[in-house]
């Protein structure tokens, strides 16, 4: 090694040295002072760090993470985002050009993550230090929207983990894409778009109203609750069961079972099945490459004062044909 090497080797060591006494020394101080030098907490080896964006104007929220389930909750009291177990000075969560922008992709090594359009997202070495305390839990990130946000666009993307969307009366354009794991989305009513692409994993989505809704699943299942001028659902290694809340008589039919069957309310047909009528607008496509399609008409489960009503006059009429029965005999 050259003595010039061998120099600048040494001053690294001593400045991370240094660079370590000063943030133990810092810390003790923050401590007796009662000053927090984190803006995370460290609860039984699980971090919880909140980011509060009550005050910023945004029309989009847009997720990029890897190894995180995802959880979006429109219709919250307040505006703000719960990341869990997120490594401290390796994720971006702030407000750019009206989008709350959420990613865990910084990388300490690469200077065009560190610093961008002339901002310096490091931290400090300190944060470092504080993860090596997070020893248990996965990561997690939940993103609270209240109903007076007019979002316009929602795009998540996630690399391994399920994502959870509940959401609201809005047109809002939702986008999602998963390369392992589950997507669950219910009460969405949209004057817009639903799309989903998943490579491994499902799709489940429970009453969601939109223009178009089109969902493709390379390896799994797609079950949907929906109602859509135009819906395309497509397993291409799974199952499709769409349960429609709009009449089925309004819509045009290409469905597709190449392995299986076809169930369309009481009709059973293997392969395909093609209704076209000029008249119609509003069309299902759905294609299960190794399963089944079922396409019917919802029907909402009854309540459980329903059920109880339903049981009682049962329990009636089968005593009132006991009654009927032990009198006729007795004749």
């Amino acid at each position: 090694m050259k003595p010039v090497s061998l120099i600048f080797l040494i001053i690294a060591v001593i400045l991370t040295i240094v660079g370590l006494l000063m943030c133990s020394v810092a810390s003790l101080q923050a401590k007796r002072q009662g000053v927090d030098l984190f803006d995370t907490k460290i609860v039984n080896g699980q971090s919880e760090s909140e980011y509060d964006f009550s005050e910023d104007v945004i029309g989009k929220i847009q997720i990029e993470v890897s190894d995180c389930d995802v959880n979006i909750i429109c219709g919250a009291d307040k505006n703000k985002v719960i990341m869990n177990n997120f490594s401290s000075a390796g994720y971006i969560c702030e407000v750019e050009n009206r989008a709350l922008v959420i990613e865990d992709t910084v990388n300490l090594f690469d200077i065009t993550d560190i610093i961008e359009n002339g901002k310096i997202r490091f931290k400090g070495f300190r944060y470092y230090l504080r993860d090596r305390k997070i020893t248990t839990g996965s990561k997690s990130l939940d993103v609270y929207i209240s109903d007076k946000f007019d979002i316009k666009i929602i795009d998540v993307t996630v690399n391994n983990g399920d994502v959870n969307i509940a959401g609201y009366e809005n047109n809002t354009d939702y986008t999602v894409k998963i390369s392992k794991g589950k997507l669950t989305a219910s009460d969405i009513v949209t004057g817009s778009e639903v799309t989903a692409t998943i490579e491994k994993g499902s799709a489940n989505l429970f009453h969601v109203a939109a223009k178009t809704v089109n969902v493709t699943v390379d390896d799994g299942n797609i079950s949907a609750v929906l109602s859509a001028k135009e819906i395309t659902a497509d397993a291409k290694n799974g199952s499709v069961v769409i349960e429609s809340e709009k009449d089925l008589s309004d819509y045009n039919f290409v469905l597709r079972a190449p392995d299986s069957t076809i169930t369309l309310e009481s009709l059973v047909k293997a392969g395909n099945y093609i209704a076209n009528d000029a008249q119609l607008t509003s069309f299902i496509h759905a294609n299960a490459g190794k399963g089944t399609v079922t396409v019917k008409t919802y029907v909402a489960p009854l309540s459980p004062i329903e059920n109880e009503t339903d049981a009682e006059t049962a329990d009636t009429a089968e005593t009132s044909s006991d009654i009927t029965s032990a009198v006729t005999a007795a004749e």
